[in-house]
């Protein structure tokens, strides 16, 4: 078996474990508070990251070279998953799924901002045609005229992401160069569960998000919402892990081209599950949306080869 066909392997469970977690986190809805949600997103996945960090790097699984670019990186992490997840609550998850998968779009455009990167004729037009998927899949006219039954906090709050996803990509490429991927994910998601738990703290669970029938007391309470907190904690760091280990395998270029799967992968849940219907706009915003991060894709990749 090929490394390209390993990494890819991987890279697919991966896409079906992140499907999966939006999903738990889209049924918890209603049920638990969304900064428990939260909570157990990050708290929960730090055993399992130490872990994986120590079996790693022994000893030196804390140690960074450069941790104001660890602190940037956990920043946009911490924005975007904020936004994912309260996007998830508010909007179908085939639909928070394929605007949070543009942030391609918007890497393009930052790039030469950001990273000094040229962008050629073929790359704008798929960056502006991309666009017009976007704005096809968010039907801003609908909103103004009222016309759409789409939450707009919704819609806004997927569409932050994908630019939010953007900047944490790029962050990504520089830390790439100097920093180990399991002491990343793990310095990470420490940090955000010390906010996290700062914030409960000093302004309980309800001051942020969708509420729902169970605050704090769910964290101690075993029964099966608690119980699902912490298999989304379990996913969340199997998630970032399998992340990392599909690029030891593969070339990035096959798995950006295969993470694409996971907009049609989520409609399908979606509709199964919460008979979430995407009208024809937003089936033709997607298809625009894939078709021009893919052309980017193949750009990127001839421009590497060159």
């Amino acid at each position: 078996m090929s490394s390209n066909l390993i990494g890819s392997l991987i890279w697919l469970l991966f896409i079906f474990l992140s499907v999966f977690s939006h999903m738990i986190i889209k049924s918890l809805t209603g049920e638990v508070d969304f900064v428990i949600t939260l909570f157990a997103r990050f708290v929960y996945s730090l055993p399992i990251l130490f872990i994986l960090a120590f079996l790693a790097r022994k000893i030196f699984f804390l140690q960074i070279n450069n941790w104001s670019n660890i602190f940037v990186r956990s920043l946009f992490g911490f924005v975007t998953m904020i936004m994912v997840f309260s996007s998830l609550q508010l909007i179908p998850i085939g639909l928070t799924t394929a605007l949070a998968q543009s942030s391609a779009i918007y890497v393009t455009l930052l790039s030469p901002f950001i990273l000094g990167e040229k962008i050629g004729l073929i790359r704008w037009t798929a960056v502006i045609t991309g666009l017009i998927g976007v704005f096809l899949m968010i039907n801003p006219i609908g909103i103004i005229e009222k016309t759409s039954e789409l939450s707009s906090l919704g819609l806004l709050l997927a569409f932050g992401s994908a630019i939010t996803h953007a900047g944490l990509a790029l962050i990504l490429r520089k830390i790439g160069k100097t920093e180990h991927p399991a002491s990343t994910a793990l310095i990470h998601n420490l940090l955000t569960s010390i906010i996290i738990i700062v914030a409960i703290l000093f302004f309980g669970t309800k001051f942020y998000g969708t509420t729902g029938k169970y605050g704090i007391e769910i964290l101690i309470t075993p029964n099966f919402i608690f119980y699902s907190l912490i298999f989304l904690g379990l996913v969340g760091s199997l998630v970032q892990y399998l992340m990392a280990q599909s690029y030891k395998y593969a070339e990035a270029t096959i798995l950006v081209t295969l993470r694409y799967l996971a907009i049609p992968i989520a409609a399908i849940f979606g509709y199964l599950i919460w008979n979430e219907i995407p009208s024809y706009n937003q089936i033709l915003g997607g298809l625009i949306v894939i078709g021009s991060c893919l052309l980017i894709t193949y750009r990127e990749m001839r421009r590497n080869q060159n």
